[in-house]
């Protein structure tokens, strides 16, 4: 591994959920965490009606019927959490707008409720992550160099982890909150790129984020659930 990269791996795997709708965002993912048993989570999700129903309390009931002035839709959207404390810190990017545009925001408020289960599918970190000596490692970071090709490093921390294969995501620059950008198509290229520790594949880089989730697709490895959830991703 070139001196500038850095490579660590985790206990984690490839997942699909159910987000609860009805609850604050914020809520709905710690809720899907707990169920998971992960501290740190990338998930996507897409075309999820939303409710901003500023006047409730977070932990106020929604009501039966919802004037059409309070709902919106999320095109796409991919999230980082990481659990802190009771409620988990998010960040990321997405696309998403209201039937009242005068509730467009340039951060999207994680008080927002989704307008009912929004199916997702992302990586996880398990909550014991490195506690157990011997445990399966199917997740790793890379903190790639910027002075090197990107694929020639990832195929490098592909071997080195004694995988045969892997999938890359580049994890975008975040911020507080969820940003709203029309510039979505940068961070949908980087994901699911596929490498195989045999080549060097070249790939475009996002020299605004350094770092990379790698998710081990070997089937020596994976069961037939396993390798065909962590392909889907």
């Amino acid at each position: 591994m070139n001196q500038e990269s850095r490579l660590r791996a985790h206990e984690g795997r490839a997942f699909e959920d159910i987000l609860d709708g009805y609850f604050p965002l914020r809520e709905s993912i710690r809720q899907m965490m707990d169920r998971q048993g992960f501290s740190r989570v990338w998930v996507t999700l897409q075309h999820a009606p939303i409710m901003n129903l500023k006047h409730l309390a977070p932990t106020d009931p929604v009501p039966l019927t919802l004037p059409k002035v309070y709902a919106g839709m999320i095109d796409f959207m991919s999230l980082t959490a990481t659990q802190a404390d009771a409620t988990p810190a998010l960040s990321g990017v997405g696309e998403w707008f209201w039937v009242d545009p005068s509730d467009r925001t340039a951060l999207f408020p994680t008080s927002v409720r989704l307008g009912e289960p929004a199916f997702v599918r992302g990586i996880g970190i398990h909550a014991d992550d490195l506690k157990t000596a011997g445990t399966r490692r199917d997740v790793a970071i890379l903190h790639a160099s910027a002075s090197a090709d990107l694929g020639a490093q990832v195929a490098q921390a592909t071997g080195e982890l004694g995988w045969t294969s892997c999938r890359a995501w580049g994890l975008g620059t975040e911020v507080s909150g969820v940003a709203q950008t029309k510039d979505i198509e940068l961070s949908r290229a980087l994901f699911g790129q596929g490498f195989d520790a045999s080549t060097s594949p070249t790939i475009q880089r996002d020299t605004s984020s350094p770092t990379y989730v790698l998710l081990n697709t070997s089937s020596a490895h994976l069961n037939a659930e396993e390798l065909e959830i962590a392909l889907r991703v």
